[in-house]
């Protein structure tokens, strides 16, 4: 039997390759083109925070949630934990020496340097990449000064290199129940 064009032996093909299993037909049909790869994620934005991860942010809160070393440290803890996470996650991503991108989280007259700041926990790291955010290993040394003032360190770690940087930090509650960095 002769067919006159492609489509005819195509479609006299078609009962038989569903018969088959399909696999006759996989060589006649063109090749699925791929999705599109997602676009990358920004390296760093325009005011030089890089990228935080997932993993990362969860660190940060398994950090918080750990044990301190009396019940009211754990309050305050609990009660600054909103605070200490937004200004943890903030600090562990800045690229450049903009220390302003910390100032939503200080306290009045307590203001972080704009543009020489040199208290982010990349800039005592030789070989870590600063298009990525460093990552916590843990919040330590919790101290009640007073009632009103907690006193913590943070400990940063570079992914590529487990090079680390410790930054020290106060909160202090303000009038209206709030906390607000002092350093």
């Amino acid at each position: 039997m002769r067919l006159a064009t492609p489509a005819a032996a195509l479609a006299s093909a078609l009962p038989l390759a569903l018969i088959a299993g399909c696999s006759v037909l996989e060589p006649l049909l063109p090749a699925a083109a791929p999705p599109p790869p997602p676009p990358p994620p920004p390296v760093v934005s325009r005011n030089g925070l890089a990228p935080i991860t997932g993993e990362q942010v969860e660190r940060i809160r398994e950090a918080i949630a750990a044990k301190t070393p009396s019940p009211a440290v754990t309050r305050a803890v609990r009660s600054a934990a909103p605070t200490i996470e937004s200004f943890v996650r903030t600090e562990g991503c800045i690229t450049a020496r903009n220390g302003a991108v910390l100032n939503p989280f200080a306290a009045p007259g307590r203001l972080f340097d704009g543009t020489g700041f040199q208290g982010g926990p990349m800039t005592q790291m030789q070989y870590h990449d600063k298009t990525a955010c460093v990552t916590v290993k843990r919040l330590q040394n919790w101290k009640m000064v007073s009632p009103r003032l907690l006193r913590f360190e943070v400990v940063y770690v570079g992914d590529d290199g487990e090079e680390r940087a410790v930054k020290r930090h106060e909160l202090m509650r303000q009038p209206k129940g709030g906390w607000l960095f002092t350093r």
